[in-house]
């Protein structure tokens, strides 16, 4: 297996003023940075940093959130919020997701598939590097919706600093919009 080289990575800033979208538990705040081993660009090797994911697209943040379980019950989706932020200033990446990622390691394999440890020490290599990474969505086939791993210090961050997120329930154009691409159900549960 190839190490990446993370000086080869190619680079991307997203600009102020991009717009970004997380589905989260609805009694959570959206900003939380994940250390635990249960993500795939969490910087499991360094104490005390994590990663919040956030999607490029809405339906990218409902396909990171729902993944493979197709039918669900509006309870289910109810327990979810979409969170929606716009950057107030440049944020720099490593992005995975161009040609050119291949000439520092890189290959759909890290962000696909259900061994998490390259990406994780992908993710540890990078810490004090970039602010964070963008990646094709593993869950879309397509390979067409994309994602950023934002890292930041482990844990809640509310008022630390971070965009001002704008909560909502999930709205119903996004489920028509997950229904009629993915073929995700969304009914009620039998009596």
């Amino acid at each position: 297996m190839t190490a990446i080289d993370v000086r080869r990575l190619p680079r991307r800033t997203l600009r102020a003023g991009t717009v970004l979208y997380r589905i989260h538990r609805a009694h959570l705040e959206p900003w939380f940075f994940d250390s635990s081993p249960h993500g795939r660009f969490n910087p499991t090797g360094t104490p005390g940093r994590g990663t919040c994911y956030w999607a490029q697209q809405p339906l990218a943040a409902w396909v990171e959130s729902f993944r493979t379980v197709m039918t669900l019950t509006p309870g289910d989706v109810a327990t979810r919020a979409l969170s929606t932020i716009a950057l107030d200033a440049d944020l720099a990446v490593r992005d995975l997701t161009v040609k050119r990622a291949l000439a520092a390691g890189v290959t759909v394999a890290i962000t696909g598939g259900g061994d998490y440890t390259r990406p994780q020490s992908l993710a540890d290599a990078l810490q004090g590097i970039s602010d964070g990474l963008r990646y094709r969505v593993g869950h879309d086939p397509s390979g067409k919706l994309m994602a950023i791993a934002w890292f930041g210090d482990a844990g809640a961050a509310a008022g630390a600093g971070l965009p001002a997120a704008t909560t909502t329930e999930i709205p119903d154009a996004l489920i028509d919009e997950a229904r009629r691409l993915f073929r995700y159900l969304v009914v009620p549960p039998p009596l």
